[in-house]
């Protein structure tokens, strides 16, 4: 990758350091005089490159959050296109329960960030199968009797009872529940590029701990590890992966040479040397707090005065002790006041390490390195906002717009055709939501405020939030018909109870005005016995009337069936006693009113008592209103 003559310990430097006017000295040996200490420690192959790509994503919080937030924050809902319900949830389940597909591209993310490359290939279900080589009965290797020793199988028969070298087979199975997706470690991984053809072959090298699994005959590794790759153990050679099983994720490189060419630029390659700078810094800073930041207080005699001199004249030693006690019972009670016999001095060392941090250094070097892996400050530190004139947010736009794009091809041509053709399932159209840096407040705003002036279409609106003009236009068309079938009901609803409620006003109405022409009848039939001399038999007229009081009203009934009348009355129904009311009300206002007020509830009245026999005042003529 980075490729000198000479290996990084032993290049030698054009211009070793002097000391002016001093002899020749042997100091730190650069490549060159541009270059720095950082640069002598870059790797000179991209598989120790891989190395230091993984330490700092363990162990650097910036380059960790940035590498984190760049592989999860594109990566929006799977939607598949498809009209089948039956075919779309098959493989909606497929995608979110068996193989995981969001979670496993974010893991891809994290590969593709870090490393800079991130490969893809299918993991279909199998069976291993050994065949006795004496009678050829085959039995699963998980349920076999066998040693595994040198790579081999050796098998104990169960139909003949032979022991013997077996031969191992993989059965593969239509099982969609078994099958995962797997990221192969770049660290693994050698890449063949032919410049010519733009081709690429991937060769993959077992890993040494699963070497040593395999050699030692780990059971429940050779019954699930694919023969292939026991094969390539035994063989002591890198396995060839399938063109047609692995999908290359890589980012945009200008690595050259036969090495290098084909993979693709780690996220954090262009900032290791400022990370090294800024571990120093840690480093110096961490030195500081463990020396200077504690503060160290130094007692000591001090003389009197410029002739008395307490070395001469104090013992020491006694004068040590004194001290240490009397500090003692100062800690034991902090109110104690110590009396010595000479001044105590004190001198403090250390404790200035607050002005020799380097927290704004390490700060500017910080939003130095955020910067230089291409992410906005605000971006990992939180504070990023839209803005259609911002570079730094188109340029991280365009950035997960390619990295969506190279996801949806993954999908489209990789990994839905794969399946399909494995599974035999028809072919559907993957898609992921649309993706957007940001909920753009104010332009949704802009757009809502075209589309109310008309100049912009409904269609174009949902389509801008992420909705499908289609779908709303059938849940609109099935909301109005659900509403207005529920109106419909309560209107009918509604109906049927006020005809109910008419029914029964004009019946009790009926009842009512039954009761006072039987009342009137009564009457009527009652004062025929009146003697011919009184004033009323004379002129032909109705009952006699009190002097000072009016007749009633023609059609009213008389004061006299009041009682009875409210008796009947309160059995009756509120809007059937309003009613009568009103009625009565059109004959003799007065005789309502006391009919309405002994209606009252709490207004009790004995049916047999009879009414006041005088009437209350009536408003005379000139007082009517025309």
């Amino acid at each position: 990758m980075f490729d000198y003559n000479r290996a990084p310990s032993t290049r030698p430097s054009i211009a070793p350091g002097r000391i002016q006017g001093g002899q020749k000295l042997q100091g730190v040996n650069y490549p060159s005089p541009f270059f720095d200490v950082a640069h002598t420690y870059l790797p000179t192959t991209i598989k120790q490159m891989f190395r230091w790509c993984r330490y700092y994503y363990l162990t650097n919080p910036l380059i960790a959050a940035t590498v984190n937030k760049m592989a999860e924050y594109p990566i929006t809902d799977i939607l598949v296109d498809e009209d089948n319900k039956g075919l779309k949830d098959k493989w909606e389940d497929f995608f979110e329960d068996t193989i995981q597909l969001r979670p496993f591209l974010i893991e891809a993310g994290l590969f593709y960030m870090n490393y800079g490359n991130a490969m893809i290939s299918i993991s279909h279900p199998f069976v291993k199968w050994l065949t006795c080589r004496h009678c050829g009965h085959k039995v699963q290797a998980k349920k076999a009797r066998f040693q595994f020793r040198e790579t081999k199988f050796y098998l104990t028969c169960e139909q003949c009872g032979s022991s013997g070298d077996a031969t191992a087979f993989d059965q593969y199975l239509r099982t969609p529940s078994r099958m995962k997706l797997i990221l192969w470690n770049p660290e693994d991984i050698e890449v063949r590029y032919n410049e010519l053809t733009g081709e690429s072959t991937y060769y993959y090298t077992v890993p040494q701990k699963t070497k040593n699994e395999i050699t030692l005959g780990k059971r429940d590794v050779v019954t699930e590890v694919p023969q292939v790759f026991i094969d390539s153990v035994k063989s002591k050679k890198a396995v060839i992966i399938s063109h047609d099983n692995i999908f290359h994720l890589r980012r945009p490189s200008i690595l050259t040479g036969k090495r290098d060419r084909g993979w693709g630029i780690p996220l954090i390659l262009p900032v290791l040397k400022d990370v090294f700078y800024l571990q120093l810094m840690k480093k110096a800073q961490e030195a500081i707090l463990l020396e200077r930041i504690v503060p160290l207080t130094v007692l000591f005699p001090q003389p009197g005065s410029g002739t008395s001199d307490p070395f001469q004249m104090v013992n020491l030693q006694d004068w040590k002790n004194q001290v240490v006690k009397e500090i003692q019972r100062w800690r034991i009670d902090r109110n104690y006041i110590p009396v010595m016999p000479l001044p105590l001095g004190n001198q403090v060392v250390g404790g200035d390490g607050r002005a020799l941090l380097l927290s704004q250094e390490i700060k500017i070097w910080s939003d130095h390195i955020i910067s230089g892996m291409g992410v906005p400050n605000e971006f990992v530190f939180g504070g990023l906002q839209w803005s259609g004139s911002n570079v730094s947010l188109r340029m991280l736009e365009n950035q997960f717009m390619r990295y969506m794009q190279d996801l949806s091809r993954f999908i489209r041509t990789f990994l839905v055709p794969k399946i399909a053709a494995y599974l035999d399932w028809p072919n559907v159209s993957v898609r992921f939501k649309p993706f957007k840096m940001a909920d753009d407040l104010q332009r949704k705003a802009l757009y809502m405020q075209l589309n109310q002036a008309g100049k912009l279409s409904d269609t174009t609106l949902l389509q801008d939030s992420d909705f499908n003009p289609e779908d709303e236009d059938e849940l609109m068309a099935s909301e109005t018909e659900r509403r207005l079938e529920a109106v419909k009901k309560q209107q009918l609803a509604e109906a049927e109870i006020q005809g109910e409620m008419g029914v029964i006003n004009a019946r009790y109405q009926a009842k009512a005005q039954q009761v006072i022409a039987e009342e009137q009848e009564q009457m009527s039939q009652g004062q025929q016995g009146t003697a011919m001399g009184e004033p009323g038999a004379e002129m032909g007229g109705g009952p006699a009337v009190p002097q000072g009081q009016q007749p009633p009203p023609m059609g009213a009934p008389p004061p006299e069936m009041m009682p009875q009348i409210i008796q009947r009355m309160r059995a009756m129904s509120p809007d059937a006693q309003a009613q009568l009311i009103r009625q009565i009300a059109a004959r003799n206002p007065d005789m309502a009113h006391s009919i309405a007020e002994a209606l009252q509830p709490g207004a009790e009245m004995n049916p047999g008592e009879p009414l006041p026999e005088t009437l209350p005042p009536r408003r005379d003529a000139s007082s009517a209103l025309i």
